[in-house]
This record gives structure tokens, C-alpha cells and sequence, in this order.
């Protein structure tokens, strides 16, 4: 498939993009993109309104200009970046997926662990505290596309989320998750930023910051715009695809000397592995981490670990000297470019107390845990027919461990391979005991196992029975193998 640019398309893009963003609408038209260094754009976003945030979501190509390169890659609504959802805790989230994604015949979540069927396609909300269950976080769906399919075959599915009025408030997002075209839908887009809000943003050092989402995400790009050949996003090394910024390469966050901002950091590649830091003086404080609020704000004097599925709430303050300051990715190199203006000082306070407690988040003691498991990462196979495993064996709807309801197991996980593996539990968070290149006692739903290494942590298995899985976040591995179901009963 390959992608004309012309003036006509160029100017018919803003008024797509408006549409779309309006409708949920997909583009036919190609998106006129922002230049390499230009200022952030921000992603459409749409709100709750009276405890309930309703929308649809159409999977569907999108034709836009990346960076003066012009695509033609699957993601949410024909946008570069799919629309912010943003509710409240207590809130309920009503989101019809439509597959608009072309035909092809359809494929079987359990239907093997090699890439397939990549334009079969479902929903999950991650990190996000919510029952497992149709019509909720049921990642066992598979929506196939329109057209002959079989029968009982569907294309569309009325999701319905209910969020706790408990539920930890932070940054969180949802992306495709159908067993064999993770990897591929990702990286091409199918993922947006889900902010569910709550106490801490209604302190009132925190509630005056502006707000920057910063959705990072790799696209997968071949030689014709597209991204087809799901073998790319498996090969040793360092992968040619540049890291985005809400679609955007290096970017530039515009910002007033001494202003306070606040950044929602989403992770959002296939396999990145980023070590974020922000040049000095440029001072970072940490609200939470995968949507967890810490139970005080940290200041950040290093690298800021942030692997595939991580996301973090950040206070930004800008010095009170003008200057431009790198915002650097660390294995990835730079993402964006921090410009404090020469401009009148704000001052504005830098938030630095306690944040409000949640039941869900209350420490793990020993005397608590009731169960213990050893778990390792593996993988089988030459180095072209590779299959990942967790305890020996790759992925089955047919073998879930049965779990009790309100059990509370603490976990060791080795990693027998030499690539690390971002493990990603859904449903329930966990907290890190030890490992993982983060703070013992961090509450997760994404942690790094590094290369050879090992990281415990616990976690309480509570409020909702049914199926659910955990499994690398790196998300070829998933899609080949490297995932294990759990039932809670």
C-alpha cells in the first residue's frame, strides 16, 4: 500500500482531524503533521459528564504525515494519536469498538502463538482496577472485520467499565489486545491515554499545573508507510524506527520560568525501554507510578525507569533562567526539547506533601501473604522459530491457574533469558518486595525483569472473580508465547 501526498490532501486534513476528533469518526484524507522540533500537540480528549463517559472507537487505517513521512498505519479513529479519555473514580465508561479495519478471515484469540490475524482486534483497559468479565475487561474477545466471516462471528462490542469510586486516580491507557496482533496494533498506534481523576487532583498546587500528556510510542514503519510484516518488530538489536512523542519527533514543551506543569507519561511502545531524564535545572517530582499515587511525592535525582506499559505522573517545575533543557530517553536518545521562554516568572509552588491514601494501595506484610509461586521467563526454539514460555510452556486458554478470591500471593520471577522481559499483570496491581530496577515497596503493574535476573513482589487478588492474564510486555513475546492466564474463583 503506498500513500500520495498532494496540497489538496494536506488541507483536508485539519478539517478531518477536526471531525474525527468530534465523531470518532476515521480519516480518508492524509493528515498534515507537525515538523520535527515543533511545539507539543495534545491529543483530542473527551470527558465524563454525569458519572458516565460514553464514545465510540472505530479501528481503522489512518493516513497521515509522520514527522514529513506519509503513513498509512492502523490505529483508533483514523487519528496519529487516539482521543484522551478522561473520567473520574465512581465513573462509568461506556466505549464501543468497531473493527473498520479491512477484511481478512478471522482469527481465534487461543488460535496459536505465532503473529495472526492481524486485523482481528479487542480492548483492554491497563492497569485499570475493573472486573474481568464481559462486558468488561474480557480480553478473550476477538472482533474479526467486516465481511464473510464465520457464524457467531462479531465486529463490534459494547464494553462497560465500572470504575470503583476508590480507585487509585492517575494515568492508565488502553490498547488492543487480541493474542497475535498485539505487537502489530500497538506499534502501529492502537492505544490512547486513559486518565481517571480523583483526590490528588483536586490538591490545589496540583490542580493549578497545566497538563501535558505525553503519549510515547514507536510506530513500525516499512519502506511503503505501512506496517505488515509483524517479523519486524522481532529482530535483534536496536529497532530503525525513531521514538514519537504524541506522534511528533522531538518536540518542543514550551514553558514559563518557575512554572509548575504536570506531565502524564505513557510508555506506549512495543519494546522500549526507556531511562528518562530532563537536564538540570529542571527539577521532577513523582505523583505516581502506572496510576498508583506514591504515599508522598518523590523528587527524581536520577533516571526515571520507564519499561513497555509503564506510565508516570510527574510535577515539572522550569527554572527561573531562560534556556532550552533535553528531555532524553536514555536508550532511545532524546524525545523532546523543555524551552523556557524569556518571559515575566510565574513562581508557582512545587507540591511536595503526602497524597491521599487508598485501601487498594495499604502495604503488604508477610503475615498477610498466603501463597508463594516461582514463575520463570524462558524461550524455546532456533533463533527464527523462537516461542517464549513461562515455566516451560508458551500460552493456553486451556490451562489458567485457578486462584482464590481475596488470596494474597507473593511471587518470584526469574528470568532465564538474556533480553529483558516487562512483566504486566492485569486486573490487580502488585507491590515490588525486591528487583526490577525500582524502590522496594512501589505499587506496579509493570515491572522490568532485567536479563538473568529475578524480582519478587506481592499482591492481593481481590473484588473480582474471572479470567484474566499476565504475561511480557514486550509485545512480540506476548504474541509468541510469553503470557500465562489466571481464573480467580
Amino acid at each position: 500500500m503506498t500513500v500520495a501526498i498532494n496540497r489538496r490532501t494536506l488541507l483536508e486534513g485539519g478539517l478531518c482531524l477536526a471531525a474525527a476528533a468530534a465523531s470518532g469518526a476515521g480519516c480518508t484524507t492524509l493528515l498534515s503533521g507537525p515538523a520535527k522540533g515543533a511545539e507539543l500537540r495534545q491529543p483530542p480528549q473527551v470527558r465524563s459528564t454525569n458519572g458516565l463517559l460514553a464514545t465510540d472507537v472505530r479501528a481503522v487505517y489512518g493516513r497521515y504525515d509522520l514527522a514529513g513521512r506519509p503513513v498509512s498505519l492502523r490505529g483508533y479513529d483514523g487519528l496519529p494519536v487516539a482521543r484522551t479519555l478522561r473520567v473520574r473514580a465512581g465513573d462509568r465508561l461506556d466505549l464501543h469498538l468497531w473493527n473498520d479495519l479491512p477484511w481478512e478471515a478471522g482469527g481465534e484469540v487461543c488460535g496459536g502463538n505465532v503473529p495472526h490475524a492481524l486485523n482481528t482486534t479487542n480492548m483492554h483497559l491497563h492497569g485499570v482496577h475493573v472486573s474481568p468479565n464481559e462486558p468488561s475487561d474480557y480480553i478473550l474477545l476477538n472482533l474479526v472485520p467486516k465481511g464473510p466471516q464465520k457464524a457467531g462471528s462479531i465486529s463490534d462490542y459494547a464494553y462497560s467499565y465500572a470504575i470503583g469510586a476508590d480507585h487509585p486516580p492517575g494515568t492508565y491507557f488502553y490498547h488492543a489486545h487480541y493474542h497475535g496482533s498485539v505487537a502489530l496494533q500497538v506499534s502501529s498506534g492502537m492505544a490512547g491515554c486513559l486518565i481517571i481523576e480523583g483526590a490528588v487532583d483536586d490538591i490545589p498546587e496540583i490542580r493549578a499545573a497545566a497538563e501535558r500528556v505525553l503519549m510515547v510510542q514507536s510506530p513500525c514503519v516499512g519502506p511503503d508507510g505501512t506496517c505488515e510484516d509483524p517479523a519486524l518488530l522481532n529482530q535483534p538489536g536496536p529497532t530503525p524506527w525513531p521514538t514519537y512523542i504524541n506522534a511528533q519527533l522531538m518536540p518542543t514543551i514550551t514553558m514559563a520560568p518557575g512554572e509548575v506543569q504536570r506531565w502524564r507519561l505513557v510508555n506506549a511502545t512495543h519494546d522500549r525501554l526507556l531511562r528518562l531524564t530532563v537536564a538540570e535545572p529542571v527539577t521532577l517530582v513523582l505523583l505516581c507510578a502506572d496510576g498508583n499515587p506514591l504515599p508522598m511525592v518523590r523528587p527524581l535525582t536520577g533516571a526515571l525507569p520507564l519499561v513497555p506499559g509503564n506510565r508516570a505522573d510527574l510535577l515539572v517545575k522550569a527554572p527561573r533562567r531562560p534556556g532550552r533543557y533535553v528531555v532524553d530517553g536514555g536508550t532511545v536518545g532524546p524525545l523532546a526539547t523543555v524551552v523556557v521562554e524569556d518571559a515575566p516568572a510565574k513562581d508557582m509552588p512545587l507540591f511536595s506533601g503526602a497524597l491521599p491514601a487508598y485501601r487498594h494501595l495499604a502495604p503488604i506484610g508477610e503475615a498477610e501473604v498466603t501463597m508463594g509461586r516461582r514463575l520463570e521467563f524462558g524461550m524455546t526454539g532456533a533463533p527464527q522459530h523462537v516461542t517464549y514460555t513461562i515455566n516451560g510452556v508458551p500460552f493456553s486458554c486451556d490451562t489458567p491457574w485457578e486462584i482464590p478470591l481475596g488470596a494474597v500471593e507473593e511471587w518470584e520471577i526469574y528470568n532465564q533469558t538474556n533480553d529483558p522481559h516487562p512483566f504486566h499483570i492485569h486486573v490487580n496491581p502488585f507491590q515490588v518486595v525486591s528487583g526490577g530496577n525500582v524502590d522496594p515497596g512501589l505499587w506496579l503493574d509493570t515491572v522490568e525483569l532485567p536479563p538473568n535476573k529475578r524480582v519478587t513482589l506481592r499482591t492481593r487478588f481481590a473484588n473480582f472473580t474471572g479470567t484474566f492474564v499476565f504475561h511480557c510486555h514486550t509485545l512480540p513475546h506476548e504474541d509468541m508465547g510469553m503470557m500465562q492466564a489466571i481464573k480467580v474463583t
